[in-house]
């Protein structure tokens, strides 16, 4: 029965969005309890694709749809001892305000226009089984960047950073589980750890009104990205029934893009974390089929915003998902539909209000046990 929450549990990864900050993947550790073939190992392919829309009477969206590829494989070297590499994109932006730039409030160093921003992240993790329910895990993550953020620094003037990681920023995770089989309890937490990158890029001063870039130069920064602590559990409630859900606190508070020199400004900056809860109920309908429904909240960030690069804060969303299995295959698919919260992002043109937004997220996963 354990096995009616994977569906929902991977979509949910799949077709995560960012509101109060640029989360696009919950991190868990999942894969680690999955079931494996005569040889030890399992593996899957997960792809999502995320329309997320902001609503204000006087501008087009700004926000940019965008997918969400990933990759897990599980080897288990005996009862007590396994590992797991796992492929994702954790954060992102993908914002545009066409023929349009912000401005910040008195007081605030940041105001900002369009960004496109990806990251790319490999987890290596291992397992021990004490044999009793108890088990530890630990692993190093590495993460890289690259984007392009255009934004308003020391006004008028406007500013073009390109840049990338000059080389994989080092993390590592710990963490704790607890199982009884009988009745499909697990209870696991993980702790990953901030993840300092190192960027080289350049940095331009951008006539508004041509577009066009002057004072080219060379920089160098780091950006430290989040550390979170994430509590996920599930217990059979009835036959075939499970409960499950999730708790996932953030640390975003500090998180910022900053140049260095005269000619640099702060790009991002973030003064809130964030909290997401989950809750779940799978069903088997029979050998081969299960289904699931689940609740998503987040909490609301810094309200007006502190940078345009979010014109949403906080969420709310439904997940249903479905799970089809048959010998050592399993395929789920499942849709995502959200409504982000309110926001107001401060602007040249006065305050803008965000209301009525929403976000619709498709997800597909395929696993196979060989």
């Amino acid at each position: 029965m354990k096995n009616i929450v994977a569906a929902s549990a991977a979509l949910l990864a799949s077709t995560a969005i960012a509101s109060a900050d640029i989360s696009r993947t919950d991190q868990s550790m999942r894969v680690l309890f999955e079931d494996v073939g005569p040889s030890g190992n399992y593996v899957e392919l997960s792809f999502g694709r995320v329309q997320p829309e902001a609503n204000t009477p006087t501008l087009p969206n700004p926000l940019r749809d965008y997918t969400l590829p990933g990759f897990a494989f599980l080897h288990r070297m005996n009862d007590q001892l396994s590992f797991a590499v796992i492929y994702d994109n954790p954060f992102g932006a993908a914002v545009g305000y066409p023929g349009f730039a912000t401005a910040a409030p008195a007081g605030l160093p940041f105001f900002g226009g369009n960004a496109n921003v990806e990251t790319e992240a490999l987890t290596v993790t291992g397992r021990y089984e004490f044999g009793n329910g108890f088990s530890v895990h630990a692993g190093l993550r590495a993460l890289e960047s690259t984007g392009t953020i255009y934004t308003g620094v020391n006004p008028p003037a406007f500013s073009e950073l390109n840049a990338s990681s000059s080389e994989p920023g080092l993390g590592y995770l710990v963490g704790a589980a607890y199982e009884i089989p009988d009745i499909a309890l697990r209870v696991a937490l993980t702790y990953h750890s901030a993840i300092d990158v190192s960027f080289t890029g350049t940095e331009a001063t951008v006539d508004p009104q041509t577009g066009v870039a002057s004072a080219t130069v060379d920089t160098a920064f780091e950006v430290e990205f989040p550390e979170s602590i994430n509590l996920e559990f599930q217990s059979g409630i009835a036959e075939d029934t499970l409960l499950f859900g999730s708790i996932r606190h953030a640390f975003w508070d500090g998180f910022n893009v900053t140049t260095p020199g005269a000619t640099g400004g702060r790009y991002v900056n973030f003064t809130s974390d964030s909290t997401t809860y989950t809750i779940g109920v799978g069903r088997r309908f029979n050998e081969n089929w299960s289904g699931s429904i689940a609740y998503t909240h987040r909490t609301s960030g810094a309200t007006p915003s502190d940078t345009a690069l979010s014109p949403t804060t906080g969420l709310d969303s439904i997940t249903l998902a479905g799970q089809y299995e048959q010998d050592a295959f399993t395929v789920s698919g499942g849709i995502t539909y959200g409504m982000p919260g309110d926001q107001v992002v401060n602007s040249l043109a006065g305050p803008l209000n965000f209301e009525d937004n929403r976000v619709l997220g498709i997800g597909l996963r395929v696993g196979f046990r060989f």
